[in-house]
């Protein structure tokens, strides 16, 4: 079958210019949806972003508290080790104490007393201890320098001074020392 077209040249130009038309107005409007679809899009994404930064900036100034808080603890927490170190120190100290007055009560012989002990410095291996006392002759007060060397935490004994004083009222002389000594913090 043949098709002949009877139309006349310019009408025909007219329809295919119509259907071009028609075309670009379809592309045209077709553009126009898909930008506004785009723009839907990004408007929802843009909102669902939004509430998550609502959300979290929420939950940001709850933590600001709670952050508020734990910097207080920390504070606090500082504070009491510090009192517990002190605390801690001041009972080894007084405690040490005691370990040093019973070394040195153990040592001391009869006819002999002391009459002060005296911390004079510390160091950093244990505390210099000044005695001063009195015996009734320099043998005891020789043993209980021998007595003081024996024991192991007792360091750098230093005999200040030895004295004989003769009382005329007392036939026997008494005898005044001050001895000076390290005594370690640990053996």
């Amino acid at each position: 079958m043949i098709e002949i077209n009877l139309l006349p040249q310019k009408v025909r130009k007219q329809k295919k210019l119509q259907a071009l038309y028609f075309l670009a107005g379809f592309i045209a409007v077709l553009i126009v949806v898909v930008m506004l679809g785009i723009i839907f899009y990004q408007q929802t994404r843009i909102a669902k972003i939004d509430a998550e930064i609502r959300k979290i900036d929420a939950e940001s100034a709850s933590l600001k508290d709670k952050i508020e808080e734990v910097k207080k603890f920390r504070e606090k927490e500082e504070l009491y080790n510090k009192k517990k170190t002190i605390v801690d120190k001041l009972l080894n100290e007084q405690s040490y104490w005691i370990y040093v007055l019973d070394n040195i009560g153990e040592m001391v012989l009869p006819d002999m007393w002391l009459e002060s002990i005296i911390q004079d410095k510390e160091k950093n291996e244990g505390i210099v201890i000044k005695i001063t006392g009195a015996s009734l002759s320099k043998m005891i007060v020789a043993e209980f320098i021998k007595r003081l060397e024996t024991n192991k935490r007792i360091l750098d004994i230093t005999t200040a001074r030895i004295t004989e004083n003769r009382d005329v009222s007392n036939a026997s002389p008494l005898i005044s020392f001050e001895i000076s000594f390290l005594f370690k913090y640990t053996d």
